[in-house]
């Protein structure tokens, strides 16, 4: 028989654990009015506030494992948004904390391996800021695996699509030799059209029903129309259909913008961001001033500088500093027509930041020539940039005597021309990135190899893909020391759109 003292220690013991272990069990996922709550601060940068309800959250709703999924959300923005490295290695510990928590989640929940994913697939983007490659695609990978199993699991859980949407298109556009040694390797494959079509279903849906991650959705749909399928007009569509709310969230200003002057809408950006909300309860966001300076600077408002400025005096992070620093620079030459504050930013833009994204690469091959632009095609260049097409036609048509064969200009001043032709939806775009071609093809400069991708781009719209197929492998050819990744990638989507 047991003995006495031992039983009276077993049976509270076992009523304890008959009441502990439902504890245990009922952990759910759940995007309640709360969670909803908590995230919408987040998405408006409203950090602070959102962690607070998080924190409650985690008080009232202990069993709601949804709270570490948003929560997940916080050190994403405030890593991918201040790129400091330190504050990364901090915050690096949440993830492994988090993934334990998720994974108390009952496993037949559509949520459970959504969640890890969501969280994997977060830090491999934070990654990416500080050139973390191995790692970053390793947790990849890891979504990836679990995106796919969830899928077939659960085929009808649109959720799924939002995430997997944007690795499918990623890996679609890489070469066939890299895909092939990446799914062997480690199993990711897909294209941009699955990617799309991913992404677009979950639109779809979303019009139907009350989409927890719309917004994100709608980004997404944009993002992979506007650089990856090279569609401006489906891009504007899809994001102007989404009705962000920037009156109150920076990201939602960030993301219209951003698509705003990528489609010619300079104008339009210029007045998105001067709406952007900031305040002490919100997170900066000092690249919203590089954006406005940008705009600004192509319309050459005198304003440009102020914003200009105060994204290198505020902005600790690694990016586009270098870029910042070369707009300050010429908006002094064309602008306050001060060469001596022309010279001063050159140095800035050589001493400062890094040469990582390929902004800052151009531009400190552009500060590294120590030598004094020339101010028609500048001017012409930055009217381009805003899509003024007709006033950067006009004006270097006026200067077009000025630049002959034996200039050492001539080249830009070609694809400088072929550019803004194409602007304007003129065929005799194709005769100037022609002879860019022929005289640039050896050049370090960009020029040739962007023509050989525009004409990819202008034959590909006119259904002659044969020879959109000749101009897009001839862009992979060139080897240009800056704006040579973004090149290739988009002329390797461009090679994927027409095999389709």
């Amino acid at each position: 028989m047991i003995n006495y003292k031992i039983k009276r220690f077993l049976i509270p013991l076992g009523i304890f654990l008959f009441f502990l272990s439902p504890v245990f069990s009922q952990n759910y996922y759940s995007l309640n009015s709360d969670l909803k709550r908590a995230y919408d601060n987040i998405i408006m940068l409203k950090l602070e506030t959102g962690q607070k309800i998080l924190d409650s959250l985690k008080i009232f709703q202990p069993e709601n494992m949804a709270v570490y999924h948003i929560e997940n959300y916080v050190d994403f923005f405030r890593i991918f948004i201040n790129e400091d490295y330190n504050e990364f290695s901090i915050l690096e510990k949440n993830k492994s904390k988090r993934l334990e928590k998720l994974k108390t989640i009952n496993k037949n929940s559509p949520y459970y391996k959504f969640s890890i994913a969501e969280v994997n697939l977060q830090w491999a983007l934070s990654r990416l800021k500080f050139e973390e490659y191995f790692t970053s695609l390793r947790e990849i990978n890891a979504a990836f695996d679990l995106l796919q199993d969830n899928k077939e699991l659960f085929p009808e859980f649109i959720a799924n699509n939002k995430s997997l949407s944007i690795i499918h298109a990623i890996i679609g556009t890489l070469p066939d030799t890299y895909k092939s040694l990446l799914k062997f390797f480690s199993g990711l494959d897909g294209t941009v059209n699955q990617g799309s079509k991913e992404i677009f279903e979950v639109l779809e849906y979303s019009r139907k029903h009350d989409f927890f991650f719309r917004d994100e959705a709608y980004t997404i749909a944009s993002f992979i129309s506007l650089y990856l399928e090279n569609n401006s007009q489906k891009a504007w569509k899809t994001i102007k259909s989404a009705d962000l709310n920037i009156e109150n969230s920076p990201l939602a200003c960030f993301v219209v913008a951003n698509i705003a002057q990528k489609t010619g809408r300079n104008d339009l950006a210029i007045e998105i961001l001067e709406k952007a909300p900031a305040g002490k309860n919100r997170m900066p966001f000092f690249y919203l001033d590089y954006m406005s300076g940008c705009s600004k600077l192509y319309k050459m408002d005198s304003d440009a500088l102020l914003h200009l400025n105060s994204f290198v005096g505020n902005f600790h992070g690694k990016n586009y500093i270098k870029d910042a620093y070369l707009k300050i620079a010429w908006f002094e030459l064309i602008v306050n027509n001060n060469e001596a504050g022309y010279w001063e930013n050159i140095e800035k833009c050589l001493s400062q930041g890094e040469k990582i994204v390929d902004e800052d690469k151009s531009a400190y091959k552009e500060a590294m020539k120590a030598d004094i632009p020339n101010r028609i095609l500048l001017k012409a260049r930055l009217y381009f940039d805003g899509a003024y097409y007709f006033k950067a036609y006009v004006y270097l048509i006026h200067h077009e005597s000025e630049f002959t064969e034996s200039d050492k200009d001539f080249l830009e001043f070609n694809y400088r021309m072929g550019r803004i032709l194409q602007a304007l939806n003129s065929m005799d775009a194709i005769n100037y990135f022609q002879t860019t071609i022929d005289i640039g093809r050896d050049n370090s400069m960009y020029f040739a190899c962007n023509a050989a991708l525009q004409s990819g781009i202008i034959y590909e719209k006119m259904k002659e893909y044969n020879k959109a197929e000749k101009y897009y492998k001839m862009c992979l050819r060139l080897k240009p020391d800056e704006y040579k990744n973004s090149l290739h990638q988009k002329a390797k989507a461009g090679l994927m759109r027409i095999k389709q």
